[in-house]
Order: structure tokens, then C-alpha cells, then sequence
């Protein structure tokens, strides 16, 4: 189980929530302007090649505690579960995948992804838990 938790009740795993947001990146979040500031003040002064026990504390909180809006739940389409999503990155700099700090043991709470429609599989959880997707014919690619 994660050691963080998703403070805004949105999901029961933080890491789940984490590939939820990866999957909106890109695509002018709700959050957008705010991940800028939090990326400007807690990322910029990192340095990117010194290595990092714990992933940044203010990004964990900042992510923790983001409430996803229902625009940005509906612009889900498809889910990636891979150690090299983005998202990782923003949290700890110098992520190399290979730790189980971001390992997803819950989907729970998917069902407010109501356009999903699609899901990648390359790592971050057993199979298994992803059968929720699975069993409501939810396309899988791996």
C-alpha cells in the first residue's frame, strides 16, 4: 500500500491517482497554472543530479491534496501504468523507476472516469489489479 494518501478522497490509492493526472498532463488541467508555480518554487531549485531519499514534500502534498475537477476527470482517455510517466518525475526529481514508492495497489475510485476507454500495462502494479478494468471490458494493451 502507498505510503501517501490521496487527501482528497478521490481515489483509494494516491498512486492511481498519480497515472490519473499523468494521463491529463498535457491536455490544460484545471491545475495547470498552479503545477507551474509549485514546479517553479520546488523543482527549479533542485539539484537534478544529486540523489533524493524521499520524493519532494511539497509536491507530495501539493498532489495529495488536488481535488481533480469533473472537466479534468472527463478528459481521462486512456491510462499508462510505466515507471517512466512524467508524473514520477515531478515528484522526485531523479526518479529511475526502480523503486516500489509509486507501485498502484488500488483502482478504486475509476468509475469517475467515465471516458476511459483505454489502458496501458508496463509496470507499477501486478496484473491483478487491474481487473476491475478488465471485467467492465475496458480495453488493455501491454
Amino acid at each position: 500500500m502507498s505510503r501517501f494518501t490521496d487527501e482528497s478522497g478521490m481515489f483509494a490509492d494516491f498512486n492511481f491517482k498519480l497515472v490519473v493526472i499523468d494521463s491529463i498532463l498535457d491536455q490544460s488541467p484545471s491545475f495547470e497554472s498552479e503545477l507551474a508555480e509549485m514546479k517553479r518554487r520546488y523543482l527549479e531549485p533542485v539539484d537534478h543530479f544529486c540523489y533524493l531519499e524521499e520524493p519532494v514534500p511539497e509536491m507530495v502534498s501539493y498532489f495529495q491534496k488536488l481535488r481533480l475537477t469533473e472537466e479534468d476527470l472527463d478528459k481521462v482517455l486512456e491510462l499508462e501504468f510505466d515507471g517512466g510517466n512524467c508524473i514520477y518525475f515531478l515528484l522526485k526529481p531523479d526518479w529511475d523507476g526502480e523503486e516500489d514508492i509509486f507501485d498502484v495497489t488500488s483502482v478504486q475510485g475509476w468509475e469517475r472516469l467515465k471516458n476511459l476507454y483505454s489502458v496501458f500495462w508496463s509496470s507499477m502494479c501486478t496484473p491483478d489489479v487491474l481487473a476491475p478494468f478488465r471485467d467492465r471490458g475496458i480495453e488493455m494493451n501491454t
